[in-house]
């Protein structure tokens, strides 16, 4: 993990990175000092100049593509992140995928477990962690961390806001 950083704070970052691209399905692990997420992206091929006079036109190919976040990376997501949100009082979306790797991240903080890999496949994600120096795969709907979420971001929220009395 980066040190100074949450896995909250950097999944967010990452997360934010990830919605511009309009990625959905990917697989992010920490290798060496930097986070890399491999996903599958979309490349319009170059049409041939038989097709362009046969007006045809190039389908478009998928392809594997991969991400690379070092630490000096993500800081600079985090701090672009900061100056574009607009009301940072509002209560977030959940189903923006920032939010959702924030909510991941703040669960992985709390049980202290060094990530090995984190994969998101349609409604699912699935981590790999240390524990106790074991392996461990864990498989979760999307909706358990929204539940996550709610519980503990809720009450935090009425923390920060001001008691009005009347």
């Amino acid at each position: 993990m980066f040190h100074g950083l949450s896995y909250s704070q950097t999944f967010r970052a990452i997360g934010q990175s990830l919605e511009e691209r309009g990625v959905q399905d990917f697989s992010l692990a920490l290798q060496g000092d930097e986070f890399v997420v491999r996903t599958q992206g979309i490349a319009q091929v170059e049409t041939r100049w038989v097709d362009k006079v046969l007006g045809k036109k190039a389908a478009p190919t998928e392809r594997s593509v991969e991400i690379h976040y070092s630490l000096k990376g993500v800081l600079w997501l985090q701090i672009r992140g900061e100056t574009l949100r607009k009301n940072p009082g509002q209560i977030p979306d959940f189903c923006r995928l920032s939010q959702t790797l924030r909510t991941v991240g703040h669960y992985l903080d709390k049980r202290a477990m060094p990530l090995l890999s984190l994969r998101r496949t349609g409604e699912t994600l699935y981590l790999e962690f240390q524990d106790s120096g074991k392996k461990r795969l864990e498989e979760h709907g999307i909706g358990s961390f929204e539940n996550y979420f709610l519980r503990t971001y809720l009450p935090r929220l009425k923390e920060r806001r001001p008691s009005s009395t009347e």
